[in-house]
């Protein structure tokens, strides 16, 4: 009888051995697979941010004049998009900036007209 109780205690030691290891890959799995998801995310959204910022660029170089402007901002219910105009000397250096308003990306660049 003994003999039993102890085949019965190890086949139960085995198979909580077995459960955890298998649980534990599993987690590493699914830890993998969302990190990857996430970095897919950050990249979708920085190539959006990104064509944002070229159209505001080319926007700013259709126009003639920007002696009167100070700020340009588009309304977007995903990015912030603004231009900041500053005069300095006799031309204006322009900071563009483009940020997901709902993730950690940002893009930016100066321009000089």
């Amino acid at each position: 009888m003994g003999n039993k109780n102890m085949k019965n205690s190890f086949t139960l030691l085995f198979t909580i051995l077995i459960v955890t290891i298998l649980s534990l890959i599993s987690i590493k799995i699914f830890e993998t697979k969302s990190v990857n998801s996430t970095n897919l995310t950050n990249k979708y959204v920085y190539i959006q941010a990104l064509n944002h910022l070229i159209f505001l660029e080319e926007y700013i170089n259709s126009l003639e004049d920007v002696k009167n402007i100070n700020e340009i901002k588009i309304d977007n219910k995903e990015f912030y998009i603004k231009a900041i105009f500053k005069k300095v000397a006799l031309k204006h250096k322009i900071s563009l900036e483009v940020k997901a308003k709902n993730f950690n990306v940002r893009v930016q660049k100066t321009l000089t007209k």
